[in-house]
C-alpha cells in the first residue's frame, strides 16, 4: 500500500522521517532561539525531496509516466500482443462452442434412436 502511495517502501519512508527529524534537532541545538525559520526551511527541503524521490519512484515503477519514451512503446507491444492473444483464444472459443453444438446433436440423435428402439421392443 505504502508503494503505491509514496512511490517508496514503508523503510525508506521512516529513514527520511528519522533524518529530517535528526537533522531539524541538531539545527535546533546549533542555531538557539532563531530556529523556527531553518525549521521550516529543513521540513519544506525535506517535503521537497520525498516528493522528488516518490516521483522518480512511481516514475520507474510505472514504465515513463513522464512523458512518452520507451516505456510507452513496450507497454504498447504488451498491450498488442495480449490483444493477439485474446484473438487466439476468440477463435479456439468458437471451435470449442462448434465441437460441442456437434456433440449435443450426436447425442440427442443416439438418445432418440435409443426411444424409438426401446418403444419397439415393449
Amino acid at each position: 500500500m505504502n508503494r503505491k502511495i509514496f512511490g517508496l517502501d514503508r523503510f525508506d519512508v521512516i529513514i527520511h522521517m528519522g533524518v529530517t527529524g535528526a537533522l531539524a534537532v541538531a539545527l535546533d541545538s546549533l542555531a538557539g532561539r532563531d530556529s523556527e525559520w531553518g525549521i521550516g526551511l529543513l521540513i519544506a527541503a525535506s517535503l521537497v525531496v520525498l516528493a522528488w524521490r516518490r516521483r522518480r519512484a512511481l516514475g520507474s515503477s510505472a514504465g515513463g509516466t513522464s512523458g512518452p519514451g520507451d516505456g510507452d512503446t513496450e507497454r504498447m507491444a504488451e498491450l498488442e500482443q495480449r490483444v493477439a492473444e485474446v484473438e487466439a483464444l476468440r477463435g479456439r472459443l468458437v471451435e470449442l462452442e462448434e465441437r460441442v453444438d456437434f456433440a449435443e446433436r450426436l447425442l440427442t440423435r443416439q438418445a432418440d434412436a435409443a426411444r424409438v428402439q426401446g418403444g419397439g421392443d415393449g
